[in-house]
């Protein structure tokens, strides 16, 4: 029976509200107890040394030679090339490690610092990050976006979208602070959710200045601050001029704060290098998007110099932007429709931009893991197949028993999850639930093959899902166990990138479809 949020007291909200706490932080803690990116294998280490140098430079150095290549700071070896919260808050960090443990942030003789100590820390400070950020951002939008939902379904929803497993195994397997720049992300959509748009603004271009990734939803951002400001008509035309001149000028003062250490031209263009490294290449080692996939049958990056294949990627990511430029435009309040923009335009930079890596698949999986209460086969369904896609860089960490641990848990009970919500919204001669009825209404691809068919296709969704899990299994097994085929030393690893790569096209179609099919009337506004 679900419970009414009116019905329970002060005490036990709060009850609730510390377990769900306790579960995710032990979520955290456990899967911090693996290996990490680069452990024990120098060099160069992993990402987890290239946070803990960061942490070094930025306590040992003045802060105008962070991004420089000095005799100080050889940017080499894991130099800073993300933007300049991430510098300060490394610098925070730093200086509490310099108090826990000097010897790990010093400069030159602390690279590969590996004792227990500093690896307690070192994982705390991204589960500490996480508590102060992440976890309230999603707790603020379940309460905002699901705001006529039950307190079961909110603490679902929660758990849901808190406990990723893609998130999860990157941030605190691999070792990286997603979710400080994704819960910046959060509290801007939120905001905008609630109709606050300055205070969208400010968080969006602090998450946009944590990590320079948050382009990925900048266009969705941007057309529908536009549109939903923009008037035509003569009478409103000054009002809504001057909402816009807000939004700009409070964007730029939050740039220009962020920035006050490097506002000069020297400084502003060489952090500016540092962030967008084109001369890296198309996509870093193998990723399942567009530019991995034609790489198979086309060598793009033989075939065309390093300046037309980012002409092209323009193009292509543009491109694939259009129907959240048609559907922000005809929708100018909707928050669906504005959702649904968020994952076309991350789908768009992931599948077809230049330099995708293959965490970046995180980015569409925020706004998409939103949506859980409206579209829970998509929505668990893609957060399986994002987590699959990160398996080859996960098994390169020594992360296989957090890996396939979750990944178990995750599809067994997700799938459980996912079905309990299909019946609430289902089972409509029940009032009780039927006053809660607010999914999104919209077609989907499975609904279009049905009316094409005659056939309801959704009973056969679950041979569907287990045909797939056997294809995962396999290509786990091949990867792990299966020496690769002489001349085609990536095999398992493209089967695995394309496998989850054709999973991801689909994803972004069918939002499309419901971007273009969505029926305001049909939903309860926000």
């Amino acid at each position: 029976m679900l419970l009414k949020t009116k019905s329970l007291s002060t005490n036990v909200k709060i009850s609730l509200f510390l377990l769900m706490i306790v579960v995710s932080l032990l979520a955290r803690y456990l899967v911090s107890l693996n290996s990490y990116s680069g452990q024990g294998k120098p060099p160069m280490f992993g990402d987890y040394e290239a946070q803990r140098h960061w942490m070094e430079i930025t306590t040992k150095l003045d802060v105008h030679e962070w991004y420089f290549n000095t005799t100080d700071n050889n940017l080499l070896y894991w130099g800073l090339d993300y933007p300049p919260l991430t510098a300060y808050l490394s610098w925070v960090y730093g200086k509490i490690g310099e108090i826990v443990e000097p010897a790990s942030m010093e400069l030159y003789t602390s690279r590969g610092y590996e004792t227990p100590t500093s690896k307690l820390f070192m994982r705390a400070t991204v589960i500490v990050s996480d508590l102060i950020i992440w976890i309230p951002s999603v707790w603020f939008f379940v309460t905002s976006f699901y705001k006529d939902k039950t307190i079961t379904q909110k603490i679902g929803a929660f758990l849901f979208i808190s406990l990723q497993p893609g998130l999860l195994l990157i941030d605190h397997g691999h070792f990286q602070y997603n979710g400080v720049s994704l819960g910046l992300a959060l509290f801007a959509i939120t905001f905008i959710i609630r109709d606050q748009q300055l205070l969208a603004s400010i968080f969006f271009v602090l998450s946009l200045n944590y990590k320079q990734m948050s382009l990925y939803y900048a266009p969705a951002f941007f057309f529908y601050l536009l549109f939903s400001n923009l008037e035509f008509s003569f009478s409103k035309l000054f009002s809504s001029f001057f909402k816009i001149l807000k939004i700009g000028l409070v964007v730029i003062a939050t740039f220009i704060i962020c920035w006050i250490p490097f506002l000069s031209i020297e400084q502003a263009s060489q952090v500016l290098f540092r962030l967008f490294p084109f001369s890296r290449g198309l996509f870093e080692d193998k990723v399942a998007n567009f530019w991995c996939f034609i790489s198979v049958f086309i060598n793009m990056k033989k075939l065309f110099s390093t300046e037309v294949l980012i002409k092209l990627c323009l193009i292509l990511t543009l491109a694939t932007m259009i129907p959240l430029f048609i559907n922000l435009f005809k929708n100018k309040n909707s928050k669906f429709i504005f959702l649904y923009s968020l994952i076309n335009s991350s789908f768009s930079f992931f599948l077809f931009s230049f330099q995708v890596h293959e965490k970046t698949i995180l980015l569409p999986l925020l706004p998409v893991s939103l949506l859980i209460l409206h579209h829970p086969n998509t929505v668990w369904w893609f957060s399986v197949i994002s987590t699959f896609s990160m398996f080859p860089l996960l098994f390169k960490d020594g992360l296989i028993i957090p890996y396939i641990s979750i990944m178990v848990f995750f599809i067994v009970f997700g799938y459980q999850y996912k079905n309990e919500i299909l019946k609430s919204f289902n089972n409509l001669n029940d009032p009780k639930t039927t006053s809660n009825k607010t999914m999104a209404s919209s077609k989907s691809i499975t609904s279009i093959i049905s009316s094409l068919l005659k056939i309801n296709v959704e009973q056969y969704s679950k041979y569907w899902y287990a045909l797939n899990i056997v294809g995962m299994i396999v290509c786990h097994l091949l990867y792990q166990f299966v020496p690769q085929p002489s001349g085609l030393p990536a095999l398992w690893l493209l089967l695995v990138c394309n496998f989850s790569f054709i999973h991801f096209t689909l994803t972004l179609l069918d939002f499309i479809i419901r971007m273009f099919t969505f029926n305001p009337t049909k939903v309860k506004t926000f």
